[in-house]
């Protein structure tokens, strides 16, 4: 039987967990095997399990060798990203893909030349939007959709957490700034305001909308964030958090004084060298 690398992962990572006698996730049975665990005890620090006769092995170089099979298996299909340089949906994408170690072909595509009204670019997303995932015979536009998509099939360094309520609490905040924020600044947006009320609207439209999404986030985030979002990791607000703020400081000048607990989320992302990798200026397309 041929065992799907980053499965073996997942498996992995929970093996080590119960032997060494943490709360083991019920959730991951019920995901893979349907089996319903809720009249049974999970093992605890008093389990019977002698951890001291487990084979020693290290989570972090198992992890580092089932990604790095899972990166060179060929059952990992060529990975095309569609993506324009200054888009910040594009952005989070490739910040994921960064982070999950998944090596893709950068396309180009201009908007400000209008490259994205393209017969060709239509088929792929009619919307005209960027960014666009093509993983073999799939194809996915929309950020959103495409990082919950890499989340389900690549699962080297996940986004998630197995945490129902810090997933939610992901998702949650992913969402804010996909729904409530980013669409009511994107360019097209502006370009619309621009025209019926003139560039000084345009610019306190956007405003009003960014302070307003980043008040919320602040707010929501504050229990929760140590060095990211929701922990000591990087997971799926992160992601899609950073590159909002970076958007929000350069292109519209928010002052981020006031929303202390982001910047302090921001600050630790842009160390990161996956985040650094995926910032406009080293795109391919970034204007000299």
């Amino acid at each position: 039987m041929k065992i799907n690398p980053p499965i073996f992962l997942q498996i992995n990572r929970y093996y080590l967990k119960l032997v060494k006698g943490d709360n083991f996730p019920r959730y991951f049975f019920q995901r893979w095997f349907g089996a319903d665990f809720s009249h049974t005890e999970t093992p605890t620090t008093k389990s019977n399990i002698d951890a001291s006769s487990a084979v020693p092995i290290s989570s972090s170089s198992m992890e580092s060798s089932y990604s790095q099979m899972a990166a060179d298996s060929t059952w990992v299909s060529k990975i095309i990203l569609y993506s324009f340089w200054q888009s910040s949906c594009s952005w989070r994408v490739r910040f994921a893909l960064n982070l999950k170690g998944l090596a893709y072909e950068y396309r180009a595509v201009n908007i400000d030349k209008g490259e994205q009204f393209t017969s060709e670019f239509e088929k792929l997303n009619p919307l005209h939007y960027v960014p666009v995932l093509v993983d073999g015979d799939v194809v996915i536009s929309d950020s959103y959709a495409i990082l919950l998509y890499l989340e389900e099939k690549y699962y080297q360094r996940p986004l998630l957490p197995v945490e129902p309520q810090l997933r939610a609490l992901n998702l949650q905040a992913a969402s804010i700034v996909s729904s409530s924020m980013q669409p009511l600044h994107m360019l097209s947006v502006l370009r619309y305001m621009e025209e019926r009320v003139g560039p000084e609207e345009k610019q306190s439209w956007a405003k009003f909308h960014i302070q307003k999404g980043f008040s919320a986030l602040e707010k929501l985030l504050t229990g929760s964030a140590e060095k990211y979002a929701t922990g000591k990791e990087v997971y799926m607000a992160d992601v899609f958090l950073a590159p909002q703020i970076a958007v929000a400081t350069k292109r519209f000048n928010i002052d981020m004084s006031q929303f202390p607990t982001l910047t302090r989320i921001y600050d630790s992302c842009k160390a990161l060298p996956e985040f650094q990798a995926s910032s406009p200026e080293r795109q391919p397309d970034a204007a000299l």
